[in-house]
Protein backbone atom coordinates (compact mmCIF):
# COMPACT_ATOMS: atom_id res chain seq x y z
CA UNK A 1 0.00 0.00 0.00
CA UNK A 2 1.54 3.40 -0.92
CA UNK A 3 1.75 5.88 1.65
CA UNK A 4 -0.10 9.13 0.83
CA UNK A 5 0.79 12.69 2.14
CA UNK A 6 -1.40 14.65 3.09
CA UNK A 7 -2.34 18.42 3.81
CA UNK A 8 -2.69 19.97 7.23
CA UNK A 9 -6.78 20.33 6.89
CA UNK A 10 -7.91 16.72 6.61
CA UNK A 11 -9.38 15.44 9.06
CA UNK A 12 -7.82 13.09 11.46
CA UNK A 13 -4.32 13.66 10.59
CA UNK A 14 -1.29 13.40 12.65
CA UNK A 15 2.25 15.48 12.06
CA UNK A 16 5.09 12.58 12.63
CA UNK A 17 8.71 13.11 11.97
CA UNK A 18 11.41 9.98 13.16
CA UNK A 19 13.96 11.27 15.49
CA UNK A 20 16.37 10.26 17.89
CA UNK A 21 15.80 10.32 21.48
CA UNK A 22 18.41 11.76 23.80
CA UNK A 23 19.92 9.73 27.16
CA UNK A 24 19.00 11.66 30.63
CA UNK A 25 22.96 12.52 31.28
CA UNK A 26 22.87 14.09 27.48
CA UNK A 27 19.50 16.07 28.73
CA UNK A 28 20.69 17.00 32.29
CA UNK A 29 23.99 18.68 30.63
CA UNK A 30 22.11 20.55 27.77
CA UNK A 31 19.74 22.12 30.03
CA UNK A 32 23.16 23.26 32.73
CA UNK A 33 24.04 24.78 29.32
CA UNK A 34 20.45 26.51 28.72
CA UNK A 35 20.02 28.00 32.37
CA UNK A 36 23.07 30.45 30.83
CA UNK A 37 20.47 31.84 27.73
CA UNK A 38 18.51 35.04 29.06
CA UNK A 39 14.84 33.98 29.55
CA UNK A 40 13.36 37.31 28.46
CA UNK A 41 15.04 36.92 25.10
CA UNK A 42 15.31 33.37 24.20
CA UNK A 43 11.67 30.09 24.44
CA UNK A 44 13.80 27.35 25.59
CA UNK A 45 13.19 23.76 24.72
CA UNK A 46 11.81 22.01 27.54
CA UNK A 47 13.65 18.73 28.37
CA UNK A 48 11.55 16.59 27.85
CA UNK A 49 11.48 17.85 23.54
CA UNK A 50 14.96 17.43 23.49
CA UNK A 51 15.82 15.39 20.61
CA UNK A 52 17.82 15.28 16.72
CA UNK A 53 15.43 15.14 14.03
CA UNK A 54 16.33 12.41 11.25
CA UNK A 55 12.99 12.90 9.10
CA UNK A 56 10.40 15.06 8.60
CA UNK A 57 6.99 12.56 7.46
CA UNK A 58 4.53 15.52 8.05
CA UNK A 59 0.73 14.95 8.45
CA UNK A 60 0.14 11.55 7.89
CA UNK A 61 -3.55 10.11 7.74
CA UNK A 62 -4.36 8.46 10.49
CA UNK A 63 -5.08 5.53 8.80
CA UNK A 64 -1.89 5.32 7.49
CA UNK A 65 0.04 5.40 10.94
CA UNK A 66 0.91 1.94 11.87
CA UNK A 67 2.01 1.67 8.05
CA UNK A 68 4.43 4.72 8.70
CA UNK A 69 5.87 2.77 11.86
CA UNK A 70 6.30 -0.63 10.78
CA UNK A 71 8.42 0.96 7.69
CA UNK A 72 10.35 2.52 10.17
CA UNK A 73 10.61 -0.48 12.36
CA UNK A 74 11.45 -2.51 9.35
CA UNK A 75 14.87 -0.12 8.51
CA UNK A 76 15.81 -0.07 12.16
CA UNK A 77 15.99 -4.09 11.96
CA UNK A 78 18.76 -4.22 9.82
CA UNK A 79 20.81 -1.17 11.22
CA UNK A 80 23.66 -0.67 13.98
CA UNK A 81 23.81 1.48 16.85
CA UNK A 82 26.05 4.25 16.94
CA UNK A 83 27.43 7.20 18.05
CA UNK A 84 26.68 10.77 17.58
CA UNK A 85 28.72 13.52 18.25
CA UNK A 86 28.33 16.83 19.23
CA UNK A 87 30.88 19.71 19.01
CA UNK A 88 29.23 23.14 20.01
CA UNK A 89 26.69 25.62 20.56
CA UNK A 90 25.75 28.40 17.83
CA UNK A 91 23.34 31.11 16.60
CA UNK A 92 21.31 30.04 13.94
CA UNK A 93 20.79 32.18 11.14
CA UNK A 94 23.73 34.79 11.96
CA UNK A 95 24.56 37.28 14.70
CA UNK A 96 22.63 39.51 12.74
CA UNK A 97 19.48 37.14 12.27
CA UNK A 98 19.70 35.01 14.76
CA UNK A 99 16.75 32.47 15.19
CA UNK A 100 17.35 29.72 17.36
CA UNK A 101 20.61 27.79 19.32
CA UNK A 102 21.65 24.57 18.90
CA UNK A 103 23.62 22.16 19.81
CA UNK A 104 25.32 21.27 16.77
CA UNK A 105 26.11 17.71 15.54
CA UNK A 106 28.96 16.41 13.57
CA UNK A 107 28.57 13.74 10.48
CA UNK A 108 28.56 10.41 11.27
CA UNK A 109 28.61 7.41 9.75
CA UNK A 110 25.69 5.05 11.61
CA UNK A 111 23.36 8.58 10.96
CA UNK A 112 24.19 8.93 7.57
CA UNK A 113 22.93 5.47 6.98
CA UNK A 114 20.40 5.58 8.80
CA UNK A 115 18.92 8.71 7.03
CA UNK A 116 19.32 7.57 3.91
CA UNK A 117 17.17 4.11 4.45
CA UNK A 118 14.60 6.24 6.14
CA UNK A 119 14.52 8.11 3.04
CA UNK A 120 14.56 6.23 0.56
CA UNK A 121 11.62 4.26 2.47
CA UNK A 122 9.77 7.34 1.93
CA UNK A 123 10.86 8.83 -0.95
CA UNK A 124 7.30 9.97 -1.72
CA UNK A 125 8.18 12.61 0.76
CA UNK A 126 10.93 14.12 -0.15
CA UNK A 127 9.51 17.09 -1.94
CA UNK A 128 13.19 18.61 -2.28
CA UNK A 129 16.79 17.85 -1.38
CA UNK A 130 17.78 19.72 1.75
CA UNK A 131 21.59 19.61 3.05
CA UNK A 132 21.18 17.81 6.44
CA UNK A 133 23.25 18.36 9.62
CA UNK A 134 22.56 16.56 13.00
CA UNK A 135 21.57 19.25 15.83
CA UNK A 136 19.84 19.53 18.64
CA UNK A 137 17.86 22.77 19.04
CA UNK A 138 18.14 24.05 22.22
CA UNK A 139 16.25 27.55 22.20
CA UNK A 140 14.35 29.80 19.89
CA UNK A 141 15.26 33.29 20.18
CA UNK A 142 12.65 36.48 20.69
CA UNK A 143 14.98 38.23 17.61
CA UNK A 144 14.57 42.09 18.98
CA UNK A 145 14.71 41.40 22.76
CA UNK A 146 17.96 39.23 21.81
CA UNK A 147 19.79 42.13 19.63
CA UNK A 148 18.66 44.20 22.33
CA UNK A 149 20.65 42.36 25.33
CA UNK A 150 23.19 44.93 26.67
CA UNK A 151 25.47 41.55 27.39
CA UNK A 152 24.89 38.28 25.23
CA UNK A 153 25.63 34.79 26.90
CA UNK A 154 29.49 33.88 25.71
CA UNK A 155 28.06 30.38 23.66
CA UNK A 156 30.48 27.36 23.96
CA UNK A 157 31.74 27.03 20.51
CA UNK A 158 33.29 23.85 21.05
CA UNK A 159 32.24 21.49 23.35
CA UNK A 160 32.73 17.74 22.90
CA UNK A 161 29.50 15.47 23.82
CA UNK A 162 29.19 11.55 22.83
CA UNK A 163 25.48 10.47 22.34
CA UNK A 164 25.05 6.63 22.21
CA UNK A 165 22.42 5.85 19.59
CA UNK A 166 20.46 2.71 19.97
CA UNK A 167 16.75 3.83 19.37
CA UNK A 168 14.80 5.46 16.37
CA UNK A 169 11.44 6.82 17.84
CA UNK A 170 8.67 7.96 15.46
CA UNK A 171 7.56 10.87 16.85
CA UNK A 172 3.94 12.99 16.69
CA UNK A 173 4.35 16.97 17.13
CA UNK A 174 1.07 18.02 18.97
CA UNK A 175 0.35 21.56 20.50
CA UNK A 176 -1.15 21.20 24.08
CA UNK A 177 -2.16 23.99 26.10
CA UNK A 178 -0.58 26.29 23.96
CA UNK A 179 2.41 24.41 24.22
CA UNK A 180 4.77 22.15 21.47
CA UNK A 181 5.02 18.70 23.02
CA UNK A 182 6.95 16.01 20.54
CA UNK A 183 5.63 12.43 21.68
CA UNK A 184 7.11 8.93 21.21
CA UNK A 185 4.33 6.94 19.69
CA UNK A 186 6.56 4.30 18.65
CA UNK A 187 10.05 3.30 19.20
CA UNK A 188 12.39 0.68 18.09
CA UNK A 189 16.00 -0.42 18.42
CA UNK A 190 19.06 -0.74 16.38
CA UNK A 191 20.97 -3.80 16.74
Amino acid sequence: MALLRYSSDMNKTRRLFVGLPLSRELKKRLLREMDAFPAEASLLTREENLHVTVFFLGFVHEGEVADVCARVGAVCENLEAFELEFSGLELVDSDENPKKLELKGEASEGLKILREEIEKEFASFVTEKKLYRPHITLAKLKKQRWLALPEKPVLKATMHLMEPIDTVCVYESLTLDGKRRYEPIDTFSLN
